[in-house]
């Protein structure tokens, strides 16, 4: 049994680490390379975004990547990846020109367009089913500084803020200005709901534009650090709020491994609505009402993240290959909820799994009786008991097994290696599915403790 850790950004143990196995660990191949016309950058499987915006920075470039410095390239790039140029240039995944994978049998070959063209739109949200990338190969384009930050508004902005965020990604996705990009973010600790942090990010040097006015001018606020910088100072500043450090806290972990982890805990969760504001006050209102049992908890805080979808994203993925996620422009414009829950002691692991479980289950059958939920899960954000696989749909699913039969026909990615989110779950003892065959054997991993925080 084995694992691969790129960047270590899962948030569950074992995801990217192994107990009584072997981990590739890929940190060691981070190269950054800029080809001669400079229209493509080749990004070892191993690197962080702040060794790929260290370079490109200097040299005046940019890809379409992640938005927090420390997080790992080769997660991102095979999971989906937001972005702040995603308006611009579809999600990170989209603007992969070539995958160089290790398959199981231990061949390397290429995936693009071109070359092995069913591969490479699996590894676009397919994750680690089919190999492992050694290198990404990434379309680059020219960008000079841009500008952004953070301002942080008090609780009771709130509900103006959610008529804005709908109106934002309304607007965003008629082609409004596709440089602009918001996460808004409500923070609850001990107290309950206390603060709206949002972050802004405009991809070209000029200040305060019209699209984000709206957001800019709520008053009053508590910080601001909005200022003209480069990709490297705005991701730096973005993971400031999640430092490393945390136990990565599994349902499956056991007690050993509990009692031996670090003194932190954090969990990830995620759900998919349509972008509408009198929704996103009543799953507030859930949130609230569902951390209210933990909140005094040791060190508890929590973040409900909205993060707009809008059709300006998901309409570029067929210009390039397509990819795995099966998320369309007729879906319309969506906004993914994204939970953090960070708190210190082991023996509430089960509070927390269960008020984070309790909330995402009111807020999916909430939207469903007004026709406002989407069922796709965005894997990079997911709970370990979700299966954002089976949220791309029937076809893409299909298609993704495929894949796997075809380039991994011994199954050692989906029997050797259970990190992840696998193609057929596990019920049994036995791989659910109709066509899983006798992919037989693939226990989740149970004592293994996850190596990095962050976002």
């Amino acid at each position: 049994m084995f694992a691969v850790r790129g960047g270590g950004h899962m948030s569950w143990a074992g995801a990217a680490n192994i107990q009584d196995g072997i981990t590739i660990d890929l940190s060691a191949i981070n190269q950054v390379n800029v080809s001669e016309n400079a229209r493509i950058t080749s990004v070892g499987g191993g690197a962080r975004w702040e060794d790929v915006y260290l370079k490109l920075d200097a040299m005046g470039l940019a890809v379409a990547g992640g938005r927090v410095a420390e997080v790992g390239v080769g997660g991102l790039l095979t999971g989906g990846g937001n972005s702040f140029f995603a308006a611009q240039h579809g999600f990170a995944c989209d603007n992969v020109h070539n995958y160089e994978v290790v398959l199981g049998s231990g061949k390397a070959v290429n995936a693009n367009m071109n070359e092995n063209p069913d591969l490479f739109r699996a590894l676009k949200g397919g994750t680690n089913n089919f190999g492992i990338v050694t290198r990404f190969d990434l379309k680059t384009f020219v960008q000079g500084k841009l500008w952004g930050g953070f301002i942080m508004n008090p609780i009771e902005t709130a509900a103006q803020q959610f008529q804005i965020l709908e109106d934002f990604t309304t607007a965003s996705g008629n082609g409004v200005d596709p440089h602009a990009s918001v996460i808004n973010a409500y923070i609850f600790d001990a107290k309950g709901p206390i603060a709206i942090a949002n972050q802004f990010t405009y991809t070209k040097p000029d200040p305060f534009p019209s699209i984000l006015e709206n957001f800019t001018s709520i008053q009053p606020q508590i910080s601001n650090t909005l200022r003209v910088t480069n990709l490297t100072n705005l991701t730096m500043e973005l993971g400031q709020g999640t430092p490393n450090g945390f136990r990565l806290f599994s349902p499956h972990s056991s007690q050993e491994a509990l009692a031996n982890a670090s003194s932190s805990s954090q969990l990830f969760g995620t759900a998919t609505f349509a972008a509408n504001a009198s929704l996103l006050a009543d799953l507030f209102t859930l949130a609230g009402a569902a951390f209210q049992p933990i909140q005094n908890i040791t060190n508890f805080q929590a973040s409900f993240v909205l993060q707009p979808i809008s059709t300006a994203i998901t309409c570029k993925a067929n210009l390039t290959g397509g990819n795995s996620l099966g998320l369309r422009p007729e879906d319309g414009n969506l906004v993914w909820l994204d939970l953090t829950l960070q708190y210190s002691h082991p023996e509430d692991d089960a509070a927390v799994l269960n008020a984070t479980q309790t909330l995402l289950a009111q807020s999916i059958a909430h939207a469903k009786t007004q026709n406002l939920y989407n069922e796709f899960i965005y894997l990079n954000y997911a709970l370990q008991s979700q299966d954002p696989i089976a949220s791309y749909g029937t076809e893409s699913v299909a298609r993704l097994r495929e894949v796997s039969k075809k380039y991994d026909p011994q199954g050692v990615f989906q029997k050797l290696c259970p990190g992840g989110f696998k193609l057929w779950r596990e019920k049994d003892g036995v791989i659910s599915g109709e066509d899983g065959g006798n992919l037989r054997g693939v226990g989740r991993v149970e004592g293994a403790v996850g190596d990095e925080g962050g976002r």
